[in-house]
């Protein structure tokens, strides 16, 4: 094919050495050229899926706003770079996921790409999805990732957490500061009510319990259920509200019904740019992650490799994805065009993203349904 691209424009390789020229002149009397998009990998992918006669990719991924936006900044763009066409469908997770397994079992699978939680990568899931290996065949994925970006059954797109976010209202600037869990746990030193998420990932709370607990970051898994319980028992009564959806968590806090919450950092941002004071810690925040998977019947599977790869050439559109969702993504070139004052809150910076919780899959797939039932008959007393 031959082609690279940069921002819509095709261009031949022998142009493409003609631009790194000028680029290395202008670097040097401190001019900037456009964001280059280097798409060796991609053009070798889109070829095949040419010569296939793959002329779209079918995506199972956001809707609504999110949905949006995600076609501005990534499938137009490769719809242009490519002429593959990408075809939007959607839902929620769960609905995203029962509908493949029935479209599996009668093996007829409409969709090549889909998105889903990290947390849903138990064995029944990870078997109707392409294995990638260490994501070879994606590698820009491996070279302009965050660490850990290829999980093997896809790769990561949106990533944040479970942060600890505190009302500097409650907590002033020079003054002391919830900065983590055993901080969170700390009611004598930091009064006031908190919150906690009630919405099926219980080991987020557990995962907050044992770090409050003094268990190390690196010693967490398995989770000793017990012990994180019966620390879960002494924060309990200081626990106002069980959050049941996004938006209460930040409802309570411009009703400034509690003084510190686990969020999810896209919320947290959000309130952040109402402008509520709102601190942020990252400090053993659990991961929280949607990744982009191929389906293993993909009918485009060739287009399919093509946009996961594309997708992570593109760090400006990933800043500007980030700062209209007031999220984050896995491409962590998008660091270097974040406004300065976002870029130290950021989950790409490496002293936050080295503060990031992976909750074990091997240990919640054989652990899930246990810790459900036993959440939910502590929540209940």
């Amino acid at each position: 094919m031959g082609k690279l691209q940069i921002e819509g424009a095709p261009i031949d390789r022998r142009k493409m050495l003609s631009l790194a020229a000028e680029a290395v002149a202008a670097a040097s009397v401190g001019l900037t050229l456009p964001e280059l998009v280097m798409a060796a990998p991609v053009d070798e992918l889109v070829e095949r899926a040419r010569q296939a006669g793959e002329r779209q990719v079918v995506v199972a991924g956001g809707t609504g706003a999110y949905g949006d936006l995600v076609k501005k900044h990534f499938y137009l763009p490769f719809t242009e770079a490519t002429g593959i066409e990408v075809v939007a469908t959607g839902g929620g997770y769960g609905e995203k996921l029962a509908k493949l397994k029935a479209m599996a079992s009668v093996g007829k699978v409409e969709w090549d790409v889909i998105t889903l939680s990290i947390d849903s990568l138990a064995p029944d899931v990870t078997n109707l999805l392409r294995d990638l290996g260490d994501c070879a065949d994606l590698p820009d994925v491996v070279s302009q990732g965050v660490d850990g970006s290829c999980l093997r059954e896809g790769v990561m797109f949106d990533i944040g957490g479970g942060v600890l976010a505190f009302d500097k209202r409650s907590f002033p600037e020079g003054q002391a500061q919830p900065a983590s869990w055993a901080d969170f746990w700390d009611v004598k030193a930091f009064p006031g009510p908190r919150a906690l998420p009630n919405i099926g990932n219980p080991w987020w709370s557990l995962i907050a319990a044992l770090e409050a607990d003094g268990v190390s970051r690196d010693a967490l898994f398995p989770l000793d259920i017990n012990r994180a319980f019966r620390k879960l028992d002494e924060i309990k009564p200081h626990v106002t509200v069980w959050w049941k959806s996004g938006d209460q968590s930040q409802q309570i806090f411009r009703t400034r019904e509690v003084a510190m919450a686990m969020l999810f950092s896209g919320r947290a941002f959000r309130l952040r740019s109402e402008g509520i004071p709102l601190g942020i810690s990252w400090n053993g925040a659990p991961l929280d992650a949607a990744f982009w998977a191929v389906t293993r019947a993909a009918q485009h599977p060739n287009a399919a490799l093509a946009l996961l790869d594309f997708i992570y050439t593109r760090p400006k559109a990933h800043a500007e994805f980030a700062a209209e969702s007031f999220g984050s993504t896995a491409q962590r070139g998008a660091l270097d065009f974040l406004p300065a004052d976002a870029k130290l809150s950021s989950v790409l910076q490496p002293a936050n993203w080295s503060n990031i919780v992976r909750v074990d899959r091997g240990w919640l797939a054989a652990n899930r349904e246990k810790v459900l039932q036993r959440w939910s008959t502590w929540i209940a007393s």
